[in-house]
């Protein structure tokens, strides 16, 4: 739902922005407006691939249930709930991303954004209750980390193991970087680097608060945070991927600037939730170790995401363009939890 709201608005923005003018051009030629469609058709990209990625996942595990069994409605309810984690993650990220959306389309509609007549007002005031119903954002927070660290605790997930790995591995120093084989290798040593930064932070907190942990909500909530961007990212790169190997990569130049964007983003918050996690946990000496290892796992090239959005933006102005991307593959099934492959 949040999507397909997604996609009305950004297509609504665009129109207005091309054919209102200013300062005797369209605005849709103004570089703020031109980045604010970028960001809006990437995020609809990186939430499309999410909930491809997850149903997809789900459908999977359900085809596994075999419904002549006395128990197959135990057995689909038992699968169901394995997503639980994904399924929150995509009610926080969707209903969040829309608000972002409508937002922004709000903004270049400007004062036309507040009249009735216009798309733009009624999409403003409707978007405001995904944050609320099926489970208000922060109790979906709590549900993210509290169930990854239920089933780390249970063993079902091998987060503490990660963990251990990580720690000892950031405490041995720094060490020459593998290269990764086939397509979007910076992309994926990326993902990479935002699971050890979760790993770190949640490490941090785990180790100070152990079971206690669970009545921090704030820390909770950042390591939530962590989560779901990493999640986003991985799956956004799964799929530009997978469009990559079916078209190639010239053909996959739109998924891969937009994936690229959306990285450039997510790592800033992963970053900043980690930092709040760490600043909390710590202090003195074991806090300025623990801010230069977070300094040395955030670290890489940035990319020129200027140049990126233009180039998204451009493709979505043209006509009977807007939105093609939506016709591209969707991200590769995989068994993956979060956290679970660090």
């Amino acid at each position: 739902m949040c999507v397909g709201g997604g996609r009305v608005s950004l297509e609504n923005a665009i129109g207005y922005a091309k054919q209102r003018k200013a300062f005797n051009k369209v605005i849709a030629d103004f570089g703020l407006v031109r980045e604010k469609i970028a960001n809006m058709a990437t995020l609809i990209y990186v939430g499309e691939s999410l909930v491809y990625r997850t149903v997809a996942l789900m459908d999977a595990a359900l085809s596994e249930v075999d419904k002549s069994t006395a128990d197959a409605a135990k057995q689909t309810l038992k699968a169901i709930e394995e997503y639980a984690v994904e399924c929150s993650i995509i009610k926080v990220w969707g209903s969040e991303m829309i608000d972002y959306i409508v937002d922004e389309t709000l903004q270049i509609y400007a004062g036309y954004g507040f009249v009735e007549e216009y798309p733009a007002e009624r999409a403003y005031r409707d978007a405001r209750i995904n944050r609320i119903f099926e489970g208000t954002n922060e109790i979906n927070r709590l549900i993210i980390t509290g169930f990854l660290l239920k089933r780390a605790m249970s063993g079902q997930l091998p987060l503490m193991p990660a963990i251990k790995h990580l720690m000892d591995e950031v405490l041995s120093g720094p060490s020459v970087a593998e290269e990764l084989e086939g397509p979007l290798p910076e992309e994926r040593k990326l993902v990479g680097q935002a699971k050890k930064l979760g790993l770190f932070a949640a490490g941090a907190a785990t180790q100070k608060y152990m079971q206690a942990i669970q009545d921090q909500q704030e820390i909770m909530g950042a390591i939530a945070d962590m989560t779901i961007e990493g999640y986003a990212m991985e799956t956004a790169v799964l799929r530009a991927q997978k469009i990559v190997a079916s078209k190639g990569e010239a053909a996959a130049s739109l998924p891969i600037a937009m994936t690229r964007v959306y990285l450039a983003q997510a790592m800033e918050k992963i970053e900043s939730a980690a930092r709040k996690v760490i600043a909390a946990v710590a202090d003195g000496d074991m806090l300025r170790t623990q801010l230069a290892i977070l300094r040395r796992l955030a670290k890489y090239e940035p990319f020129n995401t200027v140049e990126l959005r233009q180039q998204i933006d451009s493709i979505q102005m043209e006509p009977r363009i807007s939105l093609a991307w939506c016709r591209c593959p969707q991200p590769s099934v995989r068994r993956h939890r979060p956290g679970s492959n660090p």
